[in-house]
């Protein structure tokens, strides 16, 4: 069930949203982890180049299964996920894996590409700087960073992949204010598709320009183009 809002609307950056290529599809996509209980059920929905969107439901909706199912870590049961030939997926994880701890900052951010990059060096100062950890020694073990610079290196290992489709789950968690402003003006200029789960209003505001709604009753995937704050009482109006 794909919904957009009335014309009348504010219809912020939807030049973007409603324009290129469709990357992401949803194809009466069916799935739950116990009988009975779908998650999702027949769920379609679509996505374009370039669109920045937030994805909104309730609690145990299933915001993190629909990452998980458009990352290609799980299948649907029913229906097909369409990825656009060729496009890259990135999705921030929660957690640097064990085996990886004992790495270098350089060498953990070699891992986010499949062959050798050879400016790698100041690709990582770079997007360092957007997490606000711009004076990281990139020689020193990821392992050795308190949780929370963790978290701001799996986030900046997303980011440095440019893909064409950027998963981001709650990326402001570990960030402060400069960071917060930095990584927003880094996902205002992204080119391509970006999909972000968030509390925080006013970031998601200030670059998203629609929202994808998981209805938990309805098992769907609701389609909304505006401004996000028009957006959340429309919702919530429905609700």
């Amino acid at each position: 069930m794909a919904k957009e809002k009335d014309s009348k609307q504010p219809q912020k950056a939807a030049k973007n949203y409603d324009h290129g290529d469709v990357v992401l599809r949803f194809d009466k996509v069916t799935f739950g982890y116990a009988a009975l209980k779908p998650l999702l059920e027949n769920a379609t929905f679509s996505l374009r180049e370039r669109a920045k969107v937030t994805l909104m439901g309730q609690n145990g909706a299933g915001k993190s299964t629909l990452f998980r199912l458009i990352a290609g870590e799980i299948e649907p049961e029913e229906g097909k996920v369409n990825i656009r030939t060729g496009a890259t997926i990135a999705r921030a994880m929660q957690a640097i894996p064990r085996d990886q701890l004992d790495l270098s900052v350089i060498e953990y951010f070699e891992k986010a590409f499949k062959g050798k990059v050879y400016d790698i060096e100041p690709r990582v100062k770079k997007i360092l700087a957007v997490v606000n950890l711009p004076s990281a020694d990139l020689k020193k073990k990821v392992g050795e960073f308190s949780g929370g610079q963790q978290a701001r290196l799996l986030l900046a290992f997303a980011l440095i992949q440019n893909p064409d489709i950027l998963l981001l789950d709650e990326p402001t968690n570990n960030l402060d204010k400069e960071g917060i402003e930095r990584l927003t003006k880094f996902l205002a200029d992204y080119e391509k598709t970006c999909i972000v789960i968030s509390h925080d209003a006013k970031f998601l505001n200030s670059f998203t320009h629609g929202v994808l709604y998981l209805d938990s009753f309805l098992k769907q995937v609701e389609q909304y183009v505006g401004d996000y704050f028009d957006v959340v009482i429309e919702i919530t109006r429905r609700i």
